[in-house]
């Protein structure tokens, strides 16, 4: 079994102006929200109820 080093974790980006789900990113990205609008950041994007953090790597995030 392959052991993973820890490294930067990526969060969920939820736009604050109309709720739509962007993307899994680095907390540093900035999000151009495609329904509304808005620029979100790691500073005014939506909470979501329970915060997860992925790593970069994870296989949870593979884009398809």
């Amino acid at each position: 079994m392959k052991k993973r080093e820890p490294g930067p974790l990526q969060v969920e980006f939820i736009c604050p102006g109309c709720g739509k789900h962007l993307a899994w990113a680095l907390p540093t990205a900035a999000i151009s929200c495609p329904k509304c609008g808005m620029w979100v950041t790691s500073k005014n994007r939506k909470q979501p109820q329970v915060e997860v953090f992925l790593p970069v790597d994870s296989e949870q995030t593979v884009l398809f």
